[in-house]
Formats: C-alpha cells, structure tokens, sequence
C-alpha cells in the first residue's frame, strides 16, 4: 500500500493515522488507530485505559517486530521520515508505555494510583513527544 494522507506541513499526525504502515509490516496494521499516537501524553492515557490482556496483546506483537521496526526505521532521518515510518515510530514509541504496564506495575496503571489523575506531559521530544 501506499502513502496516504499526507501532512500538509506541521507534525500533526492525526491527519495520517488510519493510513498503513510500511510494507512487511502489516500485521501490525490492527494496533494503529489505538496506539500510534502524536504524543507521550495520549499514548500514556491509552496505556491507562486499556485492560491487560490488550495491552499484553499489543507488547506480544511488537515486541516480536521491534528489532525489525528499529532497522526499517534507521534508514531515514527523523525529520524527513515517510508518514508510514512516522505511524511506525509511534508503535515503537507505544510500546514503552506497553513495557511500563507488562514489566514493571503488572497492571495499566501503577499500583495504588488513581486514575484519572492530574498529572499531564506538557512537553516531549519535538518528534511524537
């Protein structure tokens, strides 16, 4: 498939989501619309808002692929990144946030925490931060 929905200028990648990813890595496609999000924050709040077993079915199938994913996407640099390289990037970037819930609190949300709280990522990295 090819590039659709590209940016016109910025890096809002909302516009861009429901496009694929790239070639070879489709069986990732069912994950985009959930966690292939702009910022540290959203993917944070979707983390947060899922049950285990999606979050653990999401880590499963990325984890598999990241090494593959990291070796697509070191190809490019981050600022000229196709937008299905971009959608890529936020996968990987998503499964921080998976590895959080899986490894370290064994649950979306860290232990004897509220939710939602008010706690807020104002700023992240200039790419998808």
């Amino acid at each position: 498939m090819g590039e659709r929905g590209h940016r016109q200028g910025g890096n809002d990648m909302r516009s861009i989501v429901s496009s694929s990813l790239p070639v070879g890595f489709d069986s990732l496609e069912r994950f985009v619309p959930q966690w292939a999000k702009d910022t540290t924050q959203e993917r944070l709040e979707v983390r947060c808002s899922l049950e285990m077993d999606e979050i653990r079915e999401f880590y499963d199938a990325m984890t598999a692929r990241a090494e593959e994913a990291l070796a697509y996407l070191e190809q490019f640099p981050v600022d000229s990144m196709p937008d299905s390289g971009r959608r890529l990037l936020a996968l990987v970037l998503a499964l921080a946030q998976a590895h959080v819930a899986v490894e370290i609190h064994k649950a979306a949300r860290a232990p004897n925490t509220p939710w939602p709280n008010s706690i807020r990522i104002k700023r992240g990295l200039p790419l998808l931060g």
